[in-house]
């Protein structure tokens, strides 16, 4: 149901995820100022580091509310190069590494692919980037509950735990 409701409103559904993350940053930054500052008996040194870690993941968070698609469009950017890098990797793995054909031209398409999306999501981060990233999360999510209820329909164990008595 989650899956759909992102599918569906892609927009608000990212926009959502960043505020979640930055308040929990924000708690995050003031539980390091509070560490700092009741640590009275230890040494000067990690008392101000906390508190400026605090201080620092506190000014992160509230950049990513102020300014939270600016924010995912850098984090999808980001993302784009890894993107790239790993299909320029894999297209000279294809060509160096001593394959098969099938398992070489494989390679080399999936590494040209992982170009061609990269280079669309660094053109277009917002409006090709972010739709793509959320509609493959909820695609995952989608299927990982379609999993889940069939798994608990036919009522087998996800993961078989074998017991310490049986052996």
């Amino acid at each position: 149901m989650l899956s759909l409701v992102i599918l569906l409103y892609i927009g608000p559904a990212i926009l959502t995820i960043i505020l979640i993350l930055s308040v929990i940053l924000l708690v995050i930054g003031i539980e390091r100022i509070a560490v700092g500052i009741a640590m009275p008996s230890s040494p000067k040194g990690p008392r101000i580091s906390n508190i400026g870690i605090g201080l620092a993941v506190i000014a992160f968070s509230i950049v990513l509310m102020q300014f939270p698609i600016f924010t995912s469009a850098i984090l999808v950017v980001l993302a784009a190069i890894a993107l790239l890098i790993s299909g320029v990797s894999r297209i000279i793995q294809g060509f160096t590494n001593k394959i098969s054909g099938s398992s070489r031209a494989f390679r080399i398409g999936v590494g040209s692919l992982s170009i061609v999306v990269a280079i669309l999501v660094i053109a277009h981060p917002i409006s090709f980037g972010l739709v793509l990233l959320a509609s493959m999360i909820s695609i995952v999510i989608l299927i990982s509950g379609i999993e889940m209820m069939a798994l608990g329909i036919s009522g087998r164990e996800r993961f078989l735990i074998k017991s310490a008595t049986k052996q």
